[in-house]
C-alpha cells in the first residue's frame, strides 16, 4: 500500500482567507461585499486578476481542486472603482 505525501500546512492567515473566499456567491453577500473581500484578498496576493480573451477581465480564486475564475459584474466594477478613488486601505 503506498503512502501518501503530505500536504503541506498553510498558515492560519491562509486557512482564514480560503475559510473567507468559500463563502462567496452565497446569498448572504452583496456584490460590494464580494467585490470588498476580493479587494482585499488582491491587496494580499491571495487572488489576481487575468484577462480574458474578450478584453474583460476576471479573479482566479483558489477553490477546492482547480482555481475558480470569478468575473466582476457591474454593481462589482463600481464597488471597485469606489475603492480605488477612496484611498480603502487594509482593515
Amino acid at each position: 500500500m503506498a503512502k501518501k505525501k503530505p500536504k503541506p500546512k498553510r498558515s492560519a492567515l491562509a486557512a482564514a482567507a480560503s475559510r473567507k473566499l468559500a463563502t462567496i456567491g452565497g446569498p448572504k453577500m452583496s456584490p460590494e461585499e464580494v467585490a470588498h473581500v476580493l479587494w482585499h484578498a488582491e491587496q494580499r496576493g491571495e487572488v489576481e486578476r487575468v484577462p480574458l480573451e474578450d478584453g474583460s477581465w476576471a479573479w482566479v480564486v483558489p477553490g477546492q481542486g482547480t482555481p475558480q475564475m470569478l468575473k466582476p459584474t457591474p454593481a462589482m466594477l463600481e464597488a471597485l472603482e469606489r475603492f480605488e478613488h477612496e484611498d480603502h486601505g487594509d482593515h
